[in-house]
């Protein structure tokens, strides 16, 4: 968290269901900013960080991609994210 939440976003949050990680606590759920919408649209960038660590020449391999993208599910599940992570990352699979 970067900034503070304004009053209008406040009035928009919930109570979501707790966390394996929560010991039964409720959560809150708070919608995204504005700001945070659409940032997938570049679609995947993955880097070489050992070749490229200035992040110039993003690598495009359908094969590394795929499997970078199951790392994230699969790290996803067992941090217990909401399903509106995955949509919002525009993952098909909870």
């Amino acid at each position: 968290m970067n900034a503070r939440y304004d009053v209008d976003e406040l009035g928009k949050l919930s109570l979501a269901p707790p966390f394996k990680f929560t010991k039964g606590l409720q959560v809150l759920r708070i919608p995204a900013r504005e700001k945070y919408k659409g940032v997938n649209s570049f679609g995947h960038l993955l880097f070489d960080l050992r070749d490229d660590p200035q992040q110039q020449h993003s690598i495009h391999d359908e094969a590394i991609e795929a499997r970078m993208i199951n790392l994230l599910i699969r790290l996803m599940k067992e941090n217990d994210a909401p399903a509106e992570q995955y949509r919002r990352l525009g993952l098909d699979v909870i």
